[in-house]
């Protein structure tokens, strides 16, 4: 494909492409198509704050802005190598060449490291090793399936690691480990921050994955089709030495559900993000005012093993009622289709669910949308940040039902004055898995019907403002 054949080069756009006749087939004539719309997205690449993308540094430019600090951008400028290392996640960038042993995902490069500056980075072995787990939210439990990723010295005498192939454009290295499998972690970790970390490039960019998972990759299949031009590469499969002009390796991650236009890389927003997703999967409606639903469709996801309503069907009955048009979606298979599930939540009104990765799917929302989570004991934090403000800074409105004792199954085990009722706080100070236990992985929910309905009244307020909500 003659897109592979195209990257910006430190002078100017190169096409390594070599006739001996003029395009006569029809392959030719649409790779030539293909070219000039491949030339066209460079071309269209955005200036930001007075600097050119494209100048006599090209992928460098790029590179620089791919979430590095001032600190980091000044020994990328000296070293050719910086990485940007923050509480949750660490980014490595070389605007050097490099060559990557896909099979070891060593990468070799001729900048010498510094040991003395980042230790927390650097292996013990004379400052000659940078090790990266290319995955956006650097906790210890979470790292332990994420494969790690060696940044090298190759001194000018070391034998020669020839090109297998040749790539005019950056690589970017992230991890399918963590807690992939489970929406909100697969969002938060790795679909949001490889959005705020490659989209810079402008497709431009060859992604690598290690911890390679076929089911992941086909599930977020256009997004990643929307982010690089190229086919996503799996390391373990293509055992070879790929050479790039220079490489980004980890996500860089803000917060959760979150981009932070204040951060690195700036200037970015969760309604950007929010704005691609409707153009990554064709979501026609921007705002609820558009939907023209009448009655308004309030989508309820139903958890089947924890957490879940122990009276749903007393619920629904409610919601409809009150003038809803009720969906209930119970399986996760029918979820995972996200192409087919991102258009159905792009129609509803009202997203309703108890704390979960089901509430995930408010990105998919029409701004001004409600977002209603039912709060089980114990997760109150948890459930304000991880979806409550995130909503807000969709653009959504977002109201929370936070049950009382007598709306928890573990009433049924405990005494009203047992800490586990009366201080969950005290449970969780136990050790974090021994808080999940109880309250994520025990509890389910029979909700005060006529207390919840009250939420959900003010749901139906909050639907009438014609207006879009500020998108700051």
């Amino acid at each position: 494909m003659i897109k592979d054949r195209i990257g910006l080069s430190n002078a100017q756009l190169e096409i390594q492409w070599n006739w001996s006749r003029s395009p006569s087939s029809l392959v030719e004539l649409d790779e030539l198509a293909q070219l000039e719309d491949a030339l066209q997205d460079v071309r269209l690449i955005d200036k930001k704050d007075g600097n050119k993308m494209m100048d006599n540094n090209g992928n460098s430019v790029l590179l620089r802005l791919s979430g590095l600090g001032d600190g980091d951008l000044q020994k990328l400028e000296t070293t050719g190598f910086a990485c940007d290392s923050t509480s949750n996640s660490l980014v490595c960038v070389a605007s050097n060449p490099v060559k990557i042993v896909t099979k070891t995902m060593d990468i070799y490069m001729p900048t010498h490291f510094n040991s003395t500056n980042d230790t927390n980075i650097f292996d013990k072995q004379e400052g000659k090793v940078v090790q990266v787990h290319p995955y956006a939210w650097s906790q210890v439990a979470l790292l332990k399936d994420v494969t790690p990723v060696k940044f090298l010295h190759q001194p000018p005498q070391t034998p020669a690691r020839y090109c297998t192939y040749n790539h005019t454009i950056p690589a970017l290295v992230f991890s399918s480990g963590g807690f992939a499998g489970n929406l909100f972690h697969e969002f938060n970790e790795i679909i949001i921050p490889l959005y705020l970390t490659s989209h810079i490039f402008k497709s431009q960019v060859q992604f690598i994955l290690v911890d390679y998972n076929p089911s992941f990759l086909n599930k977020y299949k256009q997004i990643f089709s929307m982010l690089s031009r190229y086919n996503v590469m799996n390391s373990m499969a293509n055992a070879s030495v790929h050479c790039f002009p220079g490489a980004v390796v980890g996500l860089k991650f803000h917060s959760f559900l979150a981009i932070n236009s204040s951060e690195v890389p700036k200037g970015n927003s969760m309604i950007e993000f929010k704005n691609f997703l409707r153009k990554t999967y064709g979501l026609k409606i921007a705002n609820v005012s558009d939907t023209g639903s009448t009655p308004p469709v309030l989508l309820l996801v139903s958890r089947r093993k924890t957490r879940l309503f122990l009276n749903e069907d007393e619920i629904v009955d409610m919601m409809e009622e009150l003038g809803f048009d009720v969906v209930v979606v119970r399986s996760v298979k029918k979820m995972s289709n996200l192409e087919r599930f991102a258009k159905l939540v792009s129609t509803c009104s009202v997203l309703v669910g108890a704390h979960g990765a089901g509430l995930t799917n408010l990105v998919f929302l029409p701004a001004g949308a409600v977002v209603v989570q039912v709060v089980p004991l114990g997760v109150e934090w948890g459930s304000t940040v991880y979806f409550g403000e995130p909503a807000v800074r969709m653009g959504l409105h977002y109201l929370d039902y936070k049950i009382g004792p007598d709306e928890s199954s573990l009433i049924d085990s405990y005494r009203r004055d047992d800490p586990v009722i009366s201080d969950p706080m005290s449970v969780f100070a136990k050790g974090y898995y021994i808080g999940k236990e109880m309250y994520l992985d025990k509890q389910n929910i029979r909700v005060d019907v006529n207390r919840f309905k009250g939420t959900l009244v003010q749901a139906l307020r909050l639907l009438e403002r014609t207006t879009p909500l500020s998108t700051r």
